[in-house]
This record gives structure tokens, sequence and C-alpha cells, in this order.
């Protein structure tokens, strides 16, 4: 006869075996590799920036200071000797080199005066003010032929005022000084004239800068004539 398991007790399940699956699926393996391509970008990007900080606290492509008194350009060219014109922004003083178009300009005295001129002759003139008179020694550095007037250069006061040249007193400085009256009109190149042009100010007004100019349309280049 078999036997029997009394009804009361539980059947005792086979033990499952060692191949079975979970019955949720297979895991997932997580995305290392894509994690650690980010990783890297990350890096990469990271140093970049750290490397930019560095740089522009270095200050490296910047220009480095103005040696020996010359301006280089980006491309390393230096500018020649004379001061450049820049739209009329070029200052120097008495006895400095400045150009304006093909001349190259030096104010070598400034004197004031009365009158000007050889009365004797008929050819002094008296101002209604004070002359200001500007010595100038000018070389055309060009390759053609210039043209050179005295109409065309201007002084200003302290207060901006602007003053043409007195004409008259131009003329009488051409018979008193021995070459003022051929120092004007054409200038060959290589050539340097000297000569003179007088300005008419105020009693007790003095000019303080002197705008010279190549032609009649140009930028023009500023020469100090006082301090003040």
């Amino acid at each position: 006869m078999r036997s029997q398991q009394p009804s009361g007790e539980p059947r005792q399940q086979a033990p499952d075996g060692p191949h079975k699956q979970a019955s949720d699926g297979p895991h997932e393996q997580p995305p290392r590799k894509r994690r650690r391509g980010l990783t890297i970008t990350l890096a990469i990007a990271g140093g970049v920036i750290v490397l930019g900080i560095v740089a522009a606290a270095l200050g490296w492509g910047k220009t480095g200071p103005n040696v020996g008194g010359s301006t280089t350009t980006s491309t390393g060219a230096a500018t020649s000797p004379s001061t450049q014109n820049a739209g009329g922004t070029a200052v120097v003083g008495i006895g400095e080199k400045v150009r304006d178009g093909e001349f190259e300009f030096v104010v070598t005295k400034v004197a004031h005066r009365k009158s000007v001129g050889g009365r004797q002759f008929g050819l002094g003139q008296t101002a209604q003010g004070t002359f200001t008179i500007i010595s100038l020694k000018v070389t055309n550095i060009g390759s053609e032929r210039q043209n050179l007037h005295d109409n065309w250069q201007y002084v200003y006061d302290a207060s901006g005022r602007k003053f043409t040249n007195n004409v008259m007193a131009d003329l009488a400085l051409s018979g008193s000084n021995g070459h003022n009256n051929r120092w004007l009109g054409a200038v060959g190149p290589g050539k340097t004239v000297h000569g003179q042009i007088a300005f008419d100010l105020p009693v007790g007004d003095r000019a303080v800068k002197i705008q010279l100019h190549a032609s009649m349309l140009s930028h023009g280049a500023t020469v100090r004539l006082s301090s003040t």
C-alpha cells in the first residue's frame, strides 16, 4: 500500500534550478562607456577655461610698452622720425619735426614785436596789437614739387581763438630778412626752405599753438608755442 501524506501538510516545491531567471526579466548594464566619454569631454573643456583665465591674468597677447620713444604698429613697422599727422592731433614742441602731407615742418623760433620791416623803405608794418612771428624750416619730403603758402597756417590763443597771418607783415618781413621773399611757393623734392610768418594778436594775448598745413584742405599738424 502507498503511504499518503496527511492532507493538512503542504507539499514541498522542488527547488528552482540553477539557471532559472527572475520573473521580471534580465538586468540592464549601465552605460559606462557613454558616461566615461562625457567625463573626458568635460575635463577637456574645464582645462581650456582654466588656461584662458591664466592667459588673461598674465596679459598674454597684449602689446608691450613703448621702448625708445618709437611707436610700433601691429606689423612691427616703426613710425618715421618726424611725428605723423593724425587727423590734426599730432602735437610737438618748438624745435621738433612734424609732418603734414609731403612737408616736414620745424618751428625754430617765436618772437613778439610791435612792428616789422624796414620803415625807411616804406615796407614796415605796425600791429594793431602785437605781432607773433613764427620762424619755420620746411622740407619737401615727397617726390614732386609742392606749393607752400603762408595763408594756410593758423595760430590759436589760450581761449581757442583762431588767427590768420597778416599778409602785409609777411611782405614787410620779406624785405627785412633777406630770404623770406623766396621761401614761399613751389618747393622741390628734398629741398628745405626757411621763412617767417606774422600774426597780429590783441595786446596782452599770446599764441599757444600753431597749426601747420601742407595744403588748404589737409588735416594739419600742431606745434605747441607755450605751456600755458
